[in-house]
C-alpha cells in the first residue's frame, strides 16, 4: 500500500483548533509535527484563534504540595481557573507576562511556561549587599511582595523583537541589570533608573515596557521601554499617594489602591489609555465593614479580570478572590484561601528562540533536577480546559494512521 502523506499546512490547520492536552501530546508523533508545533508562526495563530473563541477569561493560581487549594464554587461561570501545583509559585512573589511566570529564587531566576511545562533556570549571582537590615524592616511578607536580594524586579517582552526579558535594580549600590531568555547572561542597562522605585511592590509589564510605582518623596510611575531599554516617567493618576498595586488588567496599565475612610474599605481602580497616558477612574468599590476583619487594616488588593457580563475579579493580600457586580454595586467573597498569581492565556511560543545561547539549560515538568528546587515543582499541572474548540477526531485519525503507514 502507498504510504498516505498529509500535507504540512493539512497538519497545521488542524492542530491550530485541537485542546491543547491533545496538541502537546503530537509533538511526538514525529519530527515535521513537532517543527510545525515549536514554530513561531504557529504560536502566533494560535493565539489569535484562542482570543478569538474564548468566551471567559482565564486566572491562574497555585498550589504547593502540602496546602490545599480554595477552589470556585461551581457557579462560578465567568471565569476559567487554571491551577498550577508549585511550591515556589505558592510561597514566592512571582511575575508574569503573557502567561508566563517568573520567579525569583535566592541565587537562581526561574521561568517556566506553564502550557507547555517547558522551564529555564538562570543563576542570578550574589546579592549586591548583605541584606539583614531589610530583614528587620520589611517582615511583614503578606503586605510585601519581597524578592530575593532586595531587588526591584521587573519581567516582560520585548514587543519589537519577541524575546522576553528580565530586569533588576538595587538602588543602595545603584546596580540595573538586564537579561535576556536568549541570551541567557546579565549586562548592565545602558541608562540607569532616574530615581528610586518601590521595590517591595511588583511592576507590570503593558505593551513592552515595565512601570514600577514610586511614593517617597513623591508619586511617580517609571516605565522601562524593553526594546529601546530607556526609562521614562509616566504621569500618575490623579489620586491620593497611598499604596497602591500595578497591574496588567486586559492589555491596560491599571492601579489599585484600597484605602480606609472612617467606616468602610475602599478600592479605587484607574486604567490607563496606552496612546496619550491618560488616566480614567474605571472602578470605585465599597468592600467591608473594617469592623469585621480588624486584622486586615493593611490590605492590598489587585484586579485579576473582567468577565463578559462585565463583572470584576479581584483577589487580595489575605488570599481571597473577590467579585464585583457594578450593576448592583455588590461584592462577593467567592473563594477565602486561594493564591491567584494572575491572568493566565494560553502561550505556545518558546521561552527562546531556536537559534539563541546553546549553554542555556532549558528543562521540562517531568525532566527535574534532584536535589534543587525544581525537583519540588508538582508532578502535574492541573488546566482544567473547557472544549472550546473543536476537536477534528476523524482527521486527527487519519494523520495518525499516515503516519503509521
Amino acid at each position: 500500500m502507498n504510504d498516505l502523506v498529509v500535507p504540512a499546512d493539512l497538519v497545521e490547520e488542524i492542530c491550530l483548533r485541537l485542546p491543547l492536552k491533545s496538541l502537546l501530546k503530537f509533538k511526538t508523533v514525529s519530527k515535521q509535527w513537532r517543527s510545525i508545533l515549536v514554530s513561531r508562526s504557529f504560536a502566533k495563530r494560535r493565539r489569535m484563534i484562542m482570543n478569538t473563541v474564548l468566551n471567559k477569561p482565564q486566572i491562574l493560581a497555585a498550589a504547593g504540595n502540602h496546602r490545599t487549594v480554595g477552589r470556585l464554587n461551581d457557579d462560578e461561570e465567568e471565569v476559567e481557573m487554571f491551577y498550577l501545583h508549585c511550591d515556589a509559585a505558592a510561597t514566592r512573589p512571582s511575575l508574569t507576562c503573557d502567561g508566563l511566570v517568573c520567579i525569583p529564587l535566592p541565587g537562581w531566576i526561574n521561568v517556566l511556561n506553564p502550557s507547555t511545562g517547558e522551564l529555564l533556570s538562570f543563576p542570578s549571582g550574589p546579592d549586591p549587599v548583605k541584606t539583614d537590615r531589610y530583614d528587620r524592616l520589611y517582615s511583614d511578607d503578606s503586605w510585601f511582595d519581597i524578592f530575593p536580594g532586595y531587588w526591584a524586579m521587573g519581567f516582560g517582552r520585548d514587543e519589537v523583537n519577541g524575546s522576553y526579558k528580565v530586569v533588576r535594580m538595587f538602588f543602595d549600590t545603584k546596580q540595573s541589570e538586564i537579561l535576556d531568555l536568549n541570551v541567557g547572561e546579565w549586562r548592565i542597562l545602558p541608562s540607569p533608573p532616574p530615581y528610586y522605585v518601590e521595590a517591595r511592590r511588583k511592576s507590570a509589564c503593558v505593551n513592552g515596557s515595565i512601570y514600577w510605582l514610586q511614593y517617597i518623596p513623591g508619586f511617580k510611575i517609571l516605565a522601562l521601554d524593553l526594546h529601546t531599554e530607556e526609562f521614562r516617567d509616566v504621569p500618575p493618576p490623579p489620586a491620593p499617594a497611598q499604596p497602591g498595586q500595578l497591574v496588567n488588567l486586559e492589555d491596560r496599565l491599571a492601579i489599585a489602591i484600597a484605602n480606609a475612610p472612617p467606616n468602610y474599605w475602599e478600592l479605587k481602580i484607574w486604567t490607563m489609555d496606552v496612546e496619550d497616558e491618560t488616566w480614567s477612574k474605571t472602578y470605585t468599590i465599597y468592600l467591608f465593614s473594617r469592623g469585621l476583619d480588624p486584622i486586615t487594616w493593611r490590605l492590598w488588593c489587585r484586579p485579576v479580570a473582567v468577565s463578559k457580563k462585565g463583572n470584576l475579579f479581584f483577589h487580595d493580600s489575605q488570599n481571597r478572590l473577590f467579585k464585583y457586580y457594578p450593576q448592583a454595586d455588590t461584592v462577593r467573597c467567592i473563594s477565602s484561601d486561594i493564591r491567584v498569581i494572575s491572568p493566565f492565556s494560553e502561550n505556545l511560543f518558546p521561552l527562546r528562540h531556536l537559534d539563541s545561547a546553546p549553554g542555556i539549560r532549558t528543562f521540562g515538568f517531568q525532566q527535574l533536577m534532584p536535589g534543587s528546587w525544581i525537583s519540588r515543582m508538582s508532578r502535574r499541572i492541573e488546566l482544567q480546559i473547557a472544549d472550546i474548540l473543536f476537536t477534528t477526531a476523524v482527521a486527527a485519525s487519519v494523520i495518525f494512521l499516515a503516519t503509521r503507514s
